[in-house]
């Protein structure tokens, strides 16, 4: 009896489906499924749709139009958006600096021009001819101004407590070579330096301590190195015949670093041309050196 009455319950939970054509010639048709098959039929059917949606947003377009907020996210982008700003912010202020460093550099070369927007100094005024130059250094040497420098650069250096209280130099410098001061400082004739003729493959040496940042050839100046000092002092040593320091090394003041030369498009006799700059504008030389008898 059981048996049957279990026999009698599985049969309630089949289905049958018939269908039943309009014409009399057809033959009828029967789908039999139990309760199980339609509701894995329709869960099938259910996770398919979800699973093609998510697939919708996710991989779409169309996700970035739907207005689903997510407070997680956009703290993070948030963070990570001003964290981007704060470094390219700072990226700029480094890129300003260099532009303005790149500009005091060139008019140290003797470049004297505009910014760009790039940053780079444009040439607004020639370099003085060479033939034009030649003439006014052979004059000057066969002046009766051409005076002798003190012999060295050698002289015993004074303290630096002994120097701001005797002479107040703030940057105290020795001379960088031997031989006659031919021209003088003269700015209003965009000569920033001295020239100082002497012979050739003489000693040029470090007029105070500091780190080499260009050492190498240009063609207006020749073989030049540019010395970089403590607050804001830069020296530069042009037209030599050799350089013996390299970019990047230290110097001590009195240390050799080239040999007094006559390279360079604008020189127009062996000579060395001294520069000093001051947080990139150029200074008298001899307001800092302390060997110069003049």
């Amino acid at each position: 009896m059981p048996a049957e009455l279990e026999h009698h319950g599985s049969k309630r939970n089949v289905y049958t489906i018939l269908l039943v054509p309009n014409e009399d010639a057809a033959h009828s048709k029967n789908f039999r499924f139990a309760l199980w098959q339609v509701i894995a039929c329709l869960s099938l059917v259910v996770l398919t749709m979800v699973g093609s949606l998510l697939a919708l947003i996710l991989y779409t377009p169309v996700g970035s139009m739907l207005p689903i907020k997510n407070p997680d996210l956009e703290t993070r982008y948030s963070k990570e958006l001003i964290a981007i700003n704060q470094r390219m912010a700072s990226v700029m202020e480094q890129l300003v600096e260099l532009r303005s460093y790149n500009v005091k550099l060139r008019r140290a070369l003797g470049e004297n021009g505009s910014v760009s927007d790039s940053g780079v100094a444009k040439r607004t005024t020639p370099p003085e001819s060479p033939i034009a130059g030649e003439r006014k250094y052979s004059q000057t040497l066969e002046s009766s101004q051409a005076r002798p420098v003190s012999e060295g650069f050698s002289l015993q250096l004074i303290s630096n407590s002994r120097e701001n209280k005797t002479t107040g130099v703030s940057f105290p410098a020795i001379f960088p070579t031997n031989g006659y001061l031919s021209r003088g400082y003269e700015s209003d004739k965009g000569h920033f330096g001295l020239d100082i003729a002497g012979k050739m493959g003489s000693i040029v040496v470090a007029a105070a301590d500091g780190h080499v940042i260009f050492s190498g050839w240009t063609n207006d100046d020749g073989n030049i190195v540019i010395l970089s000092h403590e607050n804001g002092f830069m020296t530069f040593y042009k037209h030599n015949q050799s350089l013996l320091r390299s970019t990047s090394s230290f110097v001590k003041r009195g240390d050799p670093i080239a040999t007094l030369g006559n390279t360079g498009r604008t020189s127009a006799g062996p000579h060395l041309h001294f520069e000093i700059w001051k947080e990139g504008t150029a200074v008298d030389p001899t307001r800092y050196i302390l060997n110069l008898n003049l």
